[in-house]
């Protein structure tokens, strides 16, 4: 999987804006009573004209100084302690003042561009190798505004997304809690754990409606390995990611988008749910009637949104303008999913199979990477007699029949493992986890 690495030429997508915040509250003119006066004479009020004119000229200077600190921003893919995919060019874009010139620095590296007229930027940075050396990227403009991302690794970037079973976290996980107290000692592991609205049985509230915006759905940084940042992550994608380091001896990078329940017309762009006759259904208000979307998802959204109307994390296409749109450009390294649950509740081989194909296609289109890695873990074994599981091995031939077809998609076989309960959710990640990472770094 490792050798496939075009460097990504392509446009620009803007990200981001300023925010406003911090902005100083305008110093306010004032007057005395007889200043209304009719009796006030010319020179006080020419006297008046210049003290309003010049407090005025004050407002906007301390506005635009203000603005301005406010104004440089990064894309959400940047921060502090995250790792830069190696060997390729890598493109940084923020926002930043009209005009203005904003120059990026990363080691011995340096490179300049000017924000347009929209106010945003983009530059590009060299391949460079890997390197576990700490070291700082630094974006300042011409205007004296600055931005600095600390602690900053080369390597390998994975992005780790899927429902349920790819958010199970690692503490717990079997043998999760060893790994959890043990995580500090992989300094060369980064992780950025998106974390979303829950779709567990709860009703929505303010907050939660608030949130279900692409915008705003996902919150979450980079951070360091550590037993307080492992906890919570993907015990899946812990594995995977320390089974690449492992064979590689490389820094990783794994970002977490996953979200228990999600099916997978929820991940598909709306550029994919638009062009075909087949998805039509599934756009508009009145999606959550549809048959396409599993009887389950659609009892939980009712649910969860206690039949007001709103918005939701599995109306189709959310996710992926939420969790997915926004790495556009950023050269990731490939895609590791663990999905399939929720869909496989719908017999119909030939609109699984299009799920699938449609979502790989549109994922590696829309992030630019026509030849991005997508590995799939194959659903295991289940126990029991629920009937939404009833249709798992026609599900898994599916999965087969795209990984088969595609270039560039491996399935890993995980039948074998799974358990004998009708709990959805086996709670042995370990070998899962280091499957996928043994097919991602390759032999």
């Amino acid at each position: 999987m490792r050798s496939k690495r075009p460097p990504i030429k392509s446009k620009f997508l803007a990200v981001g804006s300023p925010s406003g915040e911090g902005l100083s509250t305008p110093p306010q003119a004032v007057f005395s009573s007889d200043q209304y006066s009719p009796l006030a004479g010319k020179k006080e009020a020419g006297a008046t004209c210049e003290v309003v004119l010049l407090r005025l000229l004050i407002t906007v200077l301390i506005f635009a100084s203000c603005w301005d600190a406010q104004a440089l921003e990064l894309a959400r893919p940047f921060g502090a302690h995250m790792v830069l995919p190696m060997n390729r060019r890598v493109p940084v874009w923020g926002k930043a003042m009209p005009g203005v010139e904003v120059t990026v620095t990363f080691g011995e590296t340096k490179v300049s561009g000017k924000a347009d007229a929209a106010g945003t930027w983009r530059v590009v940075l060299p391949a460079m190798n890997a390197s576990a050396e700490g070291r700082t990227l630094l974006v300042f403009t011409s205007a004296g505004s600055m931005r600095k991302c600390v602690d900053v690794l080369v390597g390998e970037a994975w992005l780790c997304a899927g429902q349920s079973n790819m958010d199970f976290h690692l503490a717990r996980a079997i043998g999760g809690k060893d790994e959890v107290a043990a995580a500090g000692s992989l300094p060369s592991i980064r992780l950025f754990n998106l974390t979303g609205v829950s779709a567990g049985r709860m009703k929505y509230g303010e907050r939660e409606r608030s949130r279900l915006v692409p915008g705003k759905f996902f919150e979450g940084e980079w951070q360091l390995a550590s037993p307080e940042s492992a906890a919570r992550f993907s015990a899946v994608a812990w594995w995977a990611g320390k089974e690449i380091h492992r064979k590689s001896g490389i820094p990783v990078g794994l970002i977490d988008n996953s979200v228990g329940g999600s099916g997978a017309e929820a991940w598909l762009p709306r550029e994919m749910l638009e062009v075909r006759a087949e998805y039509a259904e599934l756009l508009g208000d009145d999606w959550i009637q549809s048959n396409r979307v599993s009887a389950w998802a659609r009892e939980r959204v009712a649910y969860n949104l206690g039949g007001k109307p709103g918005n939701h994390p599995f109306r189709p296409g959310f996710l992926f303008d939420a969790g997915v749109r926004w790495w556009s450009e950023f050269p990731l390294d490939g895609v590791l999913w663990y999905q399939g649950e929720t869909n496989a509740e719908i017999y119909d081989d030939a609109w699984n199979e299009l799920l699938i194909t449609d979502l790989v296609t549109g994922w590696r289109r829309n992030l630019r990477q026509l030849d991005l890695p997508f590995i799939m873990v194959q659903l295991p074994r289940i126990g029991g007699n629920d009937p939404i599981r009833k249709w798992w091995p026609q599900f898994r031939e599916a999965q087969a029949r795209v990984a088969e077809k595609m270039e560039g998609v491996e399935i890993v076989v995980t039948k074998d493992l799974g358990w004998d309960s009708s709990n959805v959710h086996p709670p042995d990640k370990r070998p899962v986890g280091e499957r996928l990472g043994q097919a991602a770094a390759g032999p």
